[in-house]
């Protein structure tokens, strides 16, 4: 009986090991989410490990260095848009070397662990890489105000643990980027037409709780038709690339305004909370942008004019017009500036209509 007692702490200690890697695993398995994928597993690993501070750092895409994904310490969290260089703390030198770091006396180390502005103290602290076969993926880390608080054991479950927290991470950025391959159009980069409908139906919703106006444009490249019998389609869809370039450039710091390949050399943008006025001058600044714009069919071909038209409509506070009325609208709209001499932009209003187009219900 006594051999038997003796051999309970490490018949406990391997079960809170496979209970420890059957969770994670089931975490991965479940959640799609990056962030709170994380999330989920620092508070498993916290329920096998004792620690007071968490940290997860990712590797940025461009590979300049590491963006914090998960801070345990509420006072950090407001920071999570500040990345670090390689090298830099203890998450950079881990993210260098691709080694792990283990220290009983953290007061011994003269650099931050989780994050530039923390406070320095003495204690523990476990740094560990997480890697794929070929590459670091990212850095997460651990510490406590106490010295010689972590184990060797608990330093090699987490070594051990890293190899499917990294499978995770990077199923769950595969989930992403797939996710982003059906919602995106692949020569542009804008939002599809699926997405444009998904969009609508929220800014409908959003502005019956506030009531604010928002506003739709239509935009079509003029004589598109020419450009692809003249120059090729080739350089058509390179046309066509570059302006989603320009739109994404123009409108990326407007978080409420969306732009879509509504289809062909078609295009579309969602402005949130903004009205006819505010819409006809940001399409006016628009249609002028674009044709200024330094396309390479204008650099290849200097006597080469490229121009849109749009049309603007606007859906107020108190209209019952639905979605395919608002998108009618617009493309009415834009009709009149193809047909009123091109290179313009054209406001809906009442009475305007398709030649034979038989109006939406209301």
């Amino acid at each position: 009986m006594t051999a038997l007692r003796d051999y309970k702490p490490l018949f406990y200690s391997k079960l809170t090991e496979t209970h420890l890697f059957s969770e994670v695993g089931r975490i991965i398995a479940s959640e799609l989410e990056s962030a709170e994928l994380i999330r989920k597993i620092i508070a498993t690993i916290g329920k096998s490990i004792c620690f007071e501070d968490a940290s997860v750092y990712i590797v940025k895409k461009d590979l300049t260095g590491l963006e914090p994904i998960f801070f345990l310490d509420p006072a950090l969290r407001s920071r999570m848009s500040q990345a670090i260089f390689f090298d830099n703390g203890a998450p950079g030198e881990i993210a260098a070397t691709g080694e792990p770091l283990f220290l009983a006396d953290s007061s011994s180390h003269d650099t931050f662990f989780h994050h530039p502005d923390e406070k320095q103290r003495p204690g523990s602290y476990i740094g560990i890489p997480l890697m794929n076969d070929t590459s670091i993926v990212g850095v997460m880390g651990f510490s406590h105000s106490k010295q010689a608080a972590f184990t060797v054991d608990e330093f090699d479950i987490l070594r051990t643990l890293s190899h499917t927290i990294s499978a995770g991470l990077e199923k769950a950025e595969l989930f992403m980027k797939t996710l982003e391959i059906a919602r995106s159009d692949e020569l542009t980069g804008l939002f599809n037409y699926r997405v444009l409908l998904e969009k609508l139906g929220q800014e409908f919703g959003r502005q019956v709780r506030t009531g604010r106006e928002l506003s739709f444009i239509m935009i079509d490249i003029d004589n598109f038709k020419r450009v692809n019998d003249r120059y090729g389609h080739l350089e058509g869809s390179r046309v066509l690339a570059q302006l989603g370039a320009l739109l994404r450039d123009t409108f990326r710091t407007g978080s409420t305004d969306s732009c879509f390949r509504y289809g062909g050399e078609e295009f579309s943008i969602l402005l949130a909370e903004t009205g006819i006025d505010k819409a006809l001058e940001i399409a006016e600044r628009l249609r002028r942008s674009i044709e200024e714009y330094p396309f390479t069919l204008k650099a290849l071909h200097p006597d080469e004019v490229l121009t849109v038209s749009l049309g603007v409509t606007t859906r107020q506070k108190g209209d019952n017009k639905t979605i395919p009325q608002l998108i009618q609208e617009a493309d009415v709209a834009l009709y009149r500036s193809k047909t009123t001499g091109k290179n313009r932009v054209t406001g809906y209003s009442t009475g305007m209509s398709m030649p034979g187009a038989v109006p939406l219900a209301q």
